[in-house]
């Protein structure tokens, strides 16, 4: 079955392993202790969540700590990546009412060195985005690419990749679910991508998906 909790922290997932492999040629090259590189939250506005009928779950860090090999010595780099989760109750035709309109926006660590991203979400498509997200969770299945399209994202034009899967949204009831997966886009210091999901039946939740991608906030903007 699918639990919302994972679906929006599967989210974060998609690229915080590459990150930590990578973040402590930002770090002194010497020394013991641990290296630590933190985004700022990404968040979507209160007058955003009231015309789209969504609410915030929760806004929380997404740490992720990994022992590297830096120039020969064993250092642990720490990452703190802010993940902000959203979701409303809708009815599906035929189905009943569930909290299946999902939305959720991952800041993670630009992380860079001599002018060069090592955070791999730079350079991951919307579809490569949406596979590792569906990895991290069961009662998704089926996933197929219908589109794309662009949507203004933090003041610049980001590629949303459109997709459908097959997803349990409670025991022994499955229905078509419409992912809207942005690419990264650099805000500050961090990368952000945004992640919205909805029954396909409800197809007027893709104006409210685009709503809050327009709306998103970045703290360190």
């Amino acid at each position: 079955m699918m639990n919302r909790r994972q679906f929006l922290r599967a989210a974060g997932v998609a690229g915080v392993g590459g990150v930590a492999a990578t973040s402590g040629c930002v770090g002194a090259i010497t020394g013991s202790e641990p290296i630590e590189v933190s985004a700022s939250q990404a968040t979507v506005p209160a007058a955003t969540l009231s015309n789209t009928g969504f609410e915030q779950q929760s806004v929380e860090p997404l740490v992720i700590e990994q022992p590297v090999e830096i120039a020969g010595q064993r250092r642990t780099v720490v990452v703190e990546n802010q993940l902000a989760q959203y979701d409303k109750a809708v009815e599906i035709p035929g189905v009943g009412r569930y909290r299946a309109a999902l939305f959720a926006v991952l800041s993670t660590p630009a992380v860079e060195i001599a002018g060069r991203s090592l955070n791999p979400v730079a350079d991951l498509s919307s579809r490569a985005l949406a596979e590792r997200m569906l990895t991290q969770y069961e009662g998704v299945s089926g996933l197929r690419r219908t589109g794309s399209e662009t949507v203004s994202v933090l003041g610049a034009d980001a590629e949303v990749g459109l997709f459908e899967a097959d997803v349990t949204v409670a025991a022994g009831v499955t229905t078509e679910t419409a992912l809207h997966v942005t690419e990264a886009v650099r805000a500050g210091g961090d990368f952000v991508v945004c992640v919205g999901a909805y029954p396909t039946l409800l197809s007027g939740e893709a104006e409210d998906v685009r709503a809050m991608m327009q709306a998103v906030q970045h703290a360190g903007n």
